[in-house]
């Protein structure tokens, strides 16, 4: 087995899955290959979760080819906020926050021209953000807001939005983090871009240790607050949705990433049949004697 670069935050070694044992014991074991489609494409994901009844965000337009490329804002015509996804990009990479005020947009990085926003988008369909760098689609979708039991562990000033992750082994909830945008990730709830890994328990829903760039760490570093002792909003209705997503989608070991919108409750953001390991370093504590 890989031991990563996890095993030091750790108190032991005893439990902890590495890559190598990951993919071998469980993700070759558990997801077929066959049905890796099923949440690979973003957008026949939410479709086919949409069709079970589990709440997903609100897609307003896709752009699937150079035929439609020049008509993107005509999705856009009504609306002031969204976010702007390759439909098959992994990691984080392509997403793009927009806010859209009369004929100007801006991001995180301040302000862009509608022409910026076109580029961006041609690099989805050019296949830049995506796995193996094939040809994509890009769609947008509605913009959520932080729960506000959430919103006390974001400084004022990010304005990003923090999603929850659970580890599903079948029906079987095994392990969770919240993951918290900070300044240094440009509002990006993505750990290797800066982002904040708070553990949770499985069983209270009550936020645990945390980790900033693989650091433990117990206080929020940007605002001053303990980051444990949070109780997580719709905890059960996250629990009671994923464990019914490893049916839907055919594959047994899952990742399942949730946003708790202020006005719309839990939603699901997306589903990773490759969920990666930082999570252990967040609840300091090893996921083989869990998945065993």
């Amino acid at each position: 087995m890989k031991m990563t670069g996890i095993k030091k935050f750790l108190p032991s070694s005893k439990g902890l899955l590495g890559i190598n044992a990951r993919n071998l014991s469980y993700i070759y074991t558990h997801n077929k290959r066959e049905y890796f489609p099923n949440i690979d494409n973003k957008l026949s994901c939410k479709e086919l979760l949409s069709n079970h009844n589990i709440p997903t965000p609100e897609t307003y337009g896709v752009v699937d080819g150079p035929k439609t490329l020049p008509n993107w804002s005509a999705c856009l015509d009504n609306v002031n906020d969204f976010v702007v996804k390759p439909s098959k990009g992994y990691g984080g990479m392509g997403i793009m926050l927009v806010t859209h005020e009369d004929d100007s947009y801006s991001n995180s990085s301040g302000q862009i021209s509608a022409d910026d926003l076109e580029f961006h988008i041609m690099q989805i369909l050019n296949g830049a953000f995506s796995l193996d760098n094939r040809p994509d689609v890009a769609f947008f979708e509605e913009k959520l807001s932080n729960h506000s039991a959430i919103d006390t562990l974001i400084a004022e000033d990010v304005g990003g939005v923090a999603d929850i992750r659970i580890i599903f082994q079948h029906h079987r909830p095994v392990m969770g983090m919240l993951r918290l945008p900070t300044r240094v990730s440009m509002g990006k709830a993505n750990l290797h871009q800066g982002g904040l890994g708070v553990g949770i328990d499985i069983e209270t829903g009550l936020t645990k240790s945390g980790c900033s760039k693989n650091e433990i760490i117990s206080i929020h570093p940007e605002i001053g607050n303990k980051i444990a002792g949070h109780t997580i909003p719709d905890w059960s209705a996250m629990i009671e949705y994923g464990s019914r997503i490893s049916n839907i989608v055919n594959l047994g070991y899952i990742g399942v990433d949730f946003i708790c919108d202020a006005n719309k409750g839990p939603l699901v953001l997306e589903v990773n049949a490759r969920p990666g390991l930082n999570i252990q370093i967040a609840n300091q504590a090893g996921l083989r004697d869990v998945l065993e």
